[in-house]
């Protein structure tokens, strides 16, 4: 008899870390931080030096604040 050839062995998916953007303190549960596009649910990933969402691509940097713009002085004309 031919065996069949077509049988595969069973891989196991690996378990969901969803745990990991949950804490629990007292009575409340807060969450990591999610997408201001996707909304709650889609959770952002916290690098080094900027947080990204894998589904909508969205980035927000962090480390160097953003450059103040000065307001411009107004031009005041000599008197006549």
């Amino acid at each position: 008899m031919v065996k069949n050839k077509s049988k595969r062995k069973k891989i196991n998916k690996p378990t969901s870390k969803k745990y990991k953007f949950y804490t629990i303190s007292g009575d409340s549960v807060k969450r990591a931080r999610s997408c201001p596009r996707c909304g709650p649910g889609v959770f952002l990933m916290v690098a080094k030096d900027r947080a990204y969402c894998g589904k909508c691509h969205y980035t927000e940097f962090s480390g160097k604040p953003a450059p103040v713009l000065e307001k411009a002085k107004p031009v005041v004309k000599g008197k006549k």
